[in-house]
């Protein structure tokens, strides 16, 4: 029992007694050389952008929201897409706030302290209004105060920094 009870501590991020902390994930990029994010996420992010950002300060904490909804021709089903905002990033490994702080951000960024909010970027098809989708790994973290932004194709395993929108 011990042993299932530090794995879970360690899969929740939680350090049992004794046990060693995970390394912060690693980020790339910097200010004079942004990496962009994948052709596939460009609509979340656009989305997210012409949305101007909201964050949890103003729409809650965490939020499906509606890009379009439209109807099949032929049959009347309603098709919802939806796109989920994952509310405040709390950098428990603090790879962000180092990044920021000591890495290649740019300077504007150093000694940032504030909040994160965390975007998913795929939009998804729901044809049934209580057809919650499973959420996939790719996400776009925003520094709420300076508009720095990562993104994560394999759920903050590893962050890509891409500059500030």
């Amino acid at each position: 029992m011990g042993l299932a009870t530090s794995a879970l501590a360690l899969g929740l991020g939680i350090a049992a007694p004794g046990a060693a902390f995970a390394a912060p994930a690693p980020v790339s990029g910097s200010s004079s050389n942004p990496e962009l994010p994948p052709n596939d996420m460009v609509e979340g992010i656009d989305y997210w952008h012409n949305m101007q950002w909201p964050n949890w300060r103003n729409i809650g904490n965490r939020e499906w929201f509606e890009v379009a909804h439209w109807e099949e021709n032929g049959n009347g089903q309603t098709h919802h897409e939806m796109v989920f905002t994952g509310g405040q990033f709390f950098d428990r490994d603090g790879a962000l706030r180092n990044f920021m702080n000591n890495g290649p951000a740019p300077s504007s960024s150093h000694g940032y302290t504030g909040s994160f909010q965390e975007y998913n970027t795929t939009i998804y098809d729901r044809v049934e209004a209580d057809d919650i989708p499973r959420r996939d790994a790719r996400r776009i973290i925003r520094a709420i105060g300076t508009g720095d932004m990562f993104w994560t194709t394999d759920h903050y395993a590893t962050f890509h920094y891409a500059g500030r929108s």
